[in-house]
């Protein structure tokens, strides 16, 4: 949040001085950001609250909720920084200020290249899906930066038509954007399953544990930053339970292993 308030303080600056849709673009873009960071913030808190009574299988949806909210504020500035483009792009003006104004783009790239660095450690630690989204999209940012500096550049050499044309192209990144946050939160509501790659690491502990015959009933879904598994595990009906739940207790110890921030539930059939 204190990146993205610096950066809108920035790009106020240059868009004021420069006038140019291109720059008024990124600066809409920064101000989204401020909004999307602050509902993640306040989403990332309440996700992270222990279950209770009213909430047994805790409060991790709430960053699905969080997306959705964001993809709307997205939209709403998409739609704004598209009249603008339109009225520009039919009517190209003489840009100010560059040299500024390029100065204020090629800072703020810098400071979003720092940021998404530290979010994709963050997400390696943590796992959060909405701090996962957010890099993505500041990511995006850092692209049309760059094509916002090509643009000024372009101005000072009396080639207007660009500036309107990168901003277009920064709104029609936006909409794609908003595509993208409201797919991975719907994922989170509708308890989408696990990716494939992880559903294939996971069978492969089950299939390669040893005294397991077999599995059956394997159910998986994503919620924030938790895993939930659950599946029948298929074991020699003529051992002892206490052996049997040994080889339970082994293989979830593995799966806990792979999928540390994991929920597993784990019925033990003899066959």
């Amino acid at each position: 949040m204190a990146t993205g308030i610096i950066l809108l303080i920035a790009k106020i600056f240059a868009w004021s001085a420069s006038d140019s849709a291109s720059v008024l673009s990124s600066l809409l873009d920064s101000s989204m950001d401020i909004v999307a960071s602050m509902v993640n913030f306040f989403a990332i808190r309440y996700a992270l609250m222990p279950a209770d009574n009213d909430h047994p299988f805790g409060h991790y949806k709430a960053e699905g909720l969080a997306a959705l909210v964001q993809s709307a504020f997205i939209l709403g500035s998409a739609v704004v920084l598209l009249v603008h483009v339109l009225d520009r792009l039919a009517n190209p003006q003489a840009l100010h200020a560059l040299g500024e104004s390029i100065g204020v783009m090629l800072f703020s790239t810098m400071a979003t290249i720092v940021l998404v660095l530290y979010q994709r450690w963050v997400y390696t630690k943590t796992g959060s899906l909405a701090i996962k989204a957010d890099s993505a999209h500041y990511y995006g940012d850092i692209l049309t930066s760059l094509a916002v500096v090509v643009a000024l550049l372009a101005a000072n050499w009396q080639v207007y038509w660009l500036d309107p044309a990168v901003a277009l192209i920064i709104a029609l990144v936006l909409l794609y954007s908003v595509y993208g946050i409201v797919r991975d939160g719907l994922n989170v509501l509708m308890d989408r399953a696990l990716e494939e790659e992880d559903e294939h690491a996971l069978i492969d502990l089950i299939s390669n544990c040893e005294g397991v015959r077999g599995y059956h009933d394997l159910r998986t879904r994503q919620s924030g930053v938790v895993q939930f598994i659950q599946f029948h595990l298929e074991l020699d009906g003529t051992q002892s339970l206490k052996s049997a739940h040994a080889i339970g207790d082994r293989l979830e110890a593995q799966i806990q292993e792979r999928f540390p921030r994991a929920e597993i539930l784990v019925h033990h059939d003899p066959v």
